[in-house]
């Protein structure tokens, strides 16, 4: 019984303590994709001094189950190009998986609607073909976690079709302390 109140208290204090206001802030930096014969990003662009992301991504085909995909996180806090491997990483596992499980940390940035014509509201599968605009997105942390090392965030996802490696989409954001 102790055990189980012990349990009890560590989920409730984890709990609480995400409820604890972010003390830092995230901005774009850099997209560097490969593999633009299934999704190309190569006409988004970040704009202004705040960074946000414009222009189009074309999805060339229906991205169903046939798409796996993986990630990995990796922090530079000097900036001098040096990551380190974080603990936040996704396993390979089937695309619409890992949209549904994953997609609510970029829920509060990209708005179907709002800022894009993406559907990322109802996350259908399979996402369908097309070109999706984005327009003005920056990078809004609600859902992050509360603590997050400030530098350099590299966030790195590998597409697979039918188990073979077809892409890779990284993304820089810089983490730095709120003003």
């Amino acid at each position: 019984m102790k055990e189980v109140l012990f349990y009890i208290l560590v989920v409730l204090i984890g709990k609480a303590y995400t409820l604890l206001p972010k003390t830092y802030d995230a901005r774009f930096i850099s997209l560097y994709s490969t593999g633009p014969e299934v999704v190309d990003f190569s006409k988004i662009r970040f704009l202004g001094r705040d960074q946000r992301a414009n222009g189009t991504l074309e999805i060339m085909e229906d991205m169903d189950d046939i798409f796996s995909v993986s990630a990995e996180s990796f922090i530079d806090s000097s900036g001098g190009g040096d990551y380190k491997p974080l603990p936040f990483s996704v396993p390979l596992q089937p695309f619409c998986k890992g949209m549904n499980s994953y997609w609510s940390y970029f829920d509060a940035s990209f708005k179907y609607g709002e800022n894009t014509d993406l559907p990322v509201d109802t996350r259908p599968c399979p996402m369908p073909k097309g070109v999706y605009y984005l327009k003005d997105v920056l990078i809004k942390t609600d859902g992050w976690p509360t603590i997050m090392p400030r530098g350099y965030l590299k966030g790195v996802a590998n597409l697979f079709k039918n188990g073979e490696y077809v892409g890779t989409l990284e993304v820089v954001c810089h983490i730095t302390d709120l003003a």
